[in-house]
């Protein structure tokens, strides 16, 4: 925050374009070992969060695709014993539990080996989940 207080005040003063470059310069260069300090526990710690979310993508994701599945094939034939109109109901919600489901099965595939190369690349010890 201090630092974009300080590029403000450099715009606002009369300074050559290459005075101005190199105290931005200067800046940004005793600013880096203590953004470096944090970037790493903070690496740590989306690598953390991404492992959870994996754990929770495994668990969860497979289960309501399953049950979005059972739904669709549900409405789908509930919807044959009704009128025309109703029955393009619920041929449609079929339909969106349908693509939901699968979806969801698309993500529980996909998710986990996102997860696992994100954190590879977050980690210099390349530790995974």
């Amino acid at each position: 925050m201090f630092l974009f207080y300080l590029l403000h005040i450099l715009t606002v003063i009369k300074m050559r374009n290459n005075t101005k470059m190199l105290f931005i310069l200067i800046l940004l260069g005793l600013s880096t070992p203590v953004f470096a300090a944090t970037t790493t526990s903070m690496a740590a710690a989306i690598a953390l969060g991404l492992c959870g979310f994996k754990t929770l993508v495994y668990g969860v994701l497979p289960t309501l695709a399953l049950i979005m599945f059972l739904f669709a094939g549900l409405a789908y034939a509930a919807g044959q014993a009704f009128g025309a109109e109703m029955r393009a109901k619920a041929q449609g919600w079929a339909m969106s539990l349908l693509v939901g489901g699968i979806i969801g099965i698309f993500l529980a595939v996909l998710a986990p080996i996102l997860v696992t190369i994100f954190v590879s690349m977050g980690l210099p010890s390349g530790s995974a989940c």
